[in-house]
């Protein structure tokens, strides 16, 4: 097996191995899985129970959701340290694509009737999906630039290939899982995501030898450092293992202290109603575990503190640019993120969905473009690799081969329900395709836009901070004529249509660029290390976005959701603003990286 799958005589696709269009097909499959059951997750819970939903409230929805987010962006920490030191970056893959599908089977089951109460099936799929998706993730992105040699200058457009199949499957699921678990049952929604996860997992593991030496072995444990990193590394001390030990110690108990209040609904361990304060028009309490995660944070910044003057200078920097990035993502993430939370009930509950006449004619003809389209180029690609590796991996043609034919029958079957259907009423996780789509259709134009104009990273911040706001200011407009304290109403769609637009716009000009200032800046030995806490900064994002949504209903009893959704507009944008005031400092940080 050759280091590289760049290197060996692999039949190429568009120029690439064929081995990053398994990845890309794998991916497209679990992203499917994951944002289709992201799309569910928030209706079903809040779905009355006559219409086999749980019946919670919307605050007791939101915190599930903040937990699930935030978790899925901590264990990648898991899955990078597994794949670099036991198992290498294949093996977890295989090993974490089988637990999700173990969780979304999990998950479907739960609501069979077979005499006795199964939501702790439904937990439990949850926790497998969280645990699994962090081998997952990480590891991914990782087969992908281990496939080319550290001098290949194939990998940006190697990555650009595949973040095709991680929207395509955000796209596909969201699309489907969403319009079945609407339509039809909550459990063949979450089924159906469980089926393609392990369509995925077949078509990888039957093609596992593709990918190289270098993406199938765990890295040697003892890595041979010149006398010149030696000189800089910093190493963890005891006293600095202790305060991570005592701050991890904090943070694990505020976890498993939120879990246990989420499934219990609304029960503690840790002691509860040590003091409150009055904000959001509520009065909150202040318990224990609110001081446990407090703590934690006190003693991780105080790590870091102490940590940073035993770096060289320039380091020492480029560090603390990466981790001002890192906290100006949070206003960004949790702002965002409301999409799967404040802005799905929005859309079910606030939004007229319903479309008559010519807006109807025209729905119609926009979803059926949207749904045949992508589906189309994606069978083409298909073909292409099923040409170069049906021969050599039957198998795993096979099984990619199988799973669109069903897409395409669950494709054409919903197209003619839509276009056949009396009422044409829009799905409430239709909107959640847009973020995708919008993506797919803007990326390259951003992508000439940096090449033509030298914009700074703080520059870029404030373009993508102020462009979440200028969205979340549109819903604000929007939801101006809903009275404080409605229950329901039914405002133009053209609102969310223009928010997820605009987020969008946001997003290509922070995530992808936030990413790469972290690969730059970051010392060469340091590099997972620094990724995995920059997941961990977007997974709190994800955790505050549900703490916000949760008081979404309180908020808008007292100023209404416009009043809730100016929040959103003010708090990005002026957090960009103050990203745009440390420009020039920032630039000097950076010491030349651009």
């Amino acid at each position: 097996m050759s280091d590289y799958a760049e290197d060996t005589n692999q039949t190429q696709i568009l120029g690439h191995p064929i081995g990053l269009f398994v990845l890309f097909f794998t991916e497209m499959w679990e992203r499917f899985s994951y944002y289709g059951m992201r799309a569910l997750l928030i209706l079903f819970l809040v779905a009355k129970i006559s219409d086999d939903g749980w019946g919670w409230t919307r605050t007791e929805a939101y915190a599930l959701y903040g937990w699930y987010v935030m978790l899925v962006y901590f264990m990648p920490l898991l899955g990078g340290w597994l794949a670099d030191n036991k198992w290498g970056h294949v093996k977890t893959v295989v090993v974490g694509a089988s637990i999700i599908t173990l969780g979304h089977a999990s998950m479907a089951v739960s609501d069979l009737q077979v005499g006795m109460d199964l939501k702790f099936v439904f937990y439990l799929g949850l926790f497998l999906i969280v645990f699994g998706t962090g081998l997952f993730k990480p590891n991914m992105s990782s087969i992908v630039g281990k496939m080319y040699s550290p001098q290949s200058k194939k990998k940006d457009g190697a990555y650009t290939i595949f973040y095709m199949g991680v929207n395509s499957g955000a796209f596909i699921g969201t699309l489907l899982v969403g319009w079945i678990g609407e339509t039809f049952s909550w459990t063949y929604g979450f089924g159906l995501a469980g089926i393609f996860m392990l369509f995925g997992l077949l078509q990888f593991y039957f093609a596992r030898e593709v990918f190289g030496k270098e993406a199938t072995e765990p890295k040697p444990k003892v890595v041979n450092l010149t006398e010149e990193e030696k000189k800089v590394e910093v190493l963890f001390t005891k006293k600095d293992l202790t305060i991570a030990g005592i701050g991890g110690f904090f943070a694990i108990s505020w976890i498993v202290d939120g879990l246990y209040s989420v499934v219990t609904r609304g029960s503690h361990f840790l002691a509860e109603n040590l003091f409150s304060v009055d904000a959001f028009g509520k009065t909150i309490p202040i318990d224990m575990s609110t001081v446990f995660f407090l703590l934690s944070l006190v003693v991780f910044i105080y790590l870091g503190l102490s940590r940073l003057p035993r770096y060289q200078s320039i380091e020492r920097d480029r560090l603390k640019v990466v981790f001002i990035i890192a906290f100006f993502v949070i206003f960004f993430w949790a702002s965002f993120e409301q999409a799967g939370t404040s802005m799905n009930i929005f859309a079910k509950d606030y939004t007229n969905r319903t479309l008559a006449g010519d807006w109807g004619l025209f729905y119609k003809i926009v979803d059926f473009i949207l749904s045949i389209a992508p589906m189309l180029v994606l069978t083409w690609v298909i073909y292409k690799l099923g040409k170069a590796i049906i021969k050599k991996y039957p198998l795993t043609i096979l099984f990619t081969s199988i799973s669109f034919i069903i897409i395409w029958c669950l494709v054409i079957y919903r197209v003619y329900d839509k276009l056949t259907g009396n009422s044409v009423e829009v799905d409430t996780s239709w909107f959640q395709i847009l973020n995708p789509v919008f993506i797919i259709s803007l990326a390259p134009l951003y992508s000439k836009f940096w090449e033509k104009y030298k914009v700074s990273g703080p520059q870029k911040f404030f373009g993508g901070l102020t462009l979440l706001a200028a969205g979340f200011g549109m819903l604000a407009i929007g939801a101006s004529t809903i009275p404080p304290g409605a229950a329901t109403a039914s405002v133009s769609m053209v609102w969310l249509l223009l928010a997820y637009f605009l987020h969008t716009m946001g997003e290509l000009a922070i995530s992808p660029v936030g990413l790469s200032y972290v690969s730059k800046l970051a010392p060469a030995r340091m590099l997972g290390f620094l990724f995995g806490i920059w997941y961990v900064f977007t997974g709190l994002a994800g955790k505050l976005a549900s703490i916000m949504a949760e008081y979404s209903d309180g908020i808008a009893e007292k100023v209404g959701f416009s009043g809730f959704f100016l929040i959103f507009t003010i708090i990005p944008f002026v957090a960009g603003l103050v990203m745009l005031s440390l420009n020039k400092k920032i630039k000097s940080m950076m010491h030349g990286v651009t």
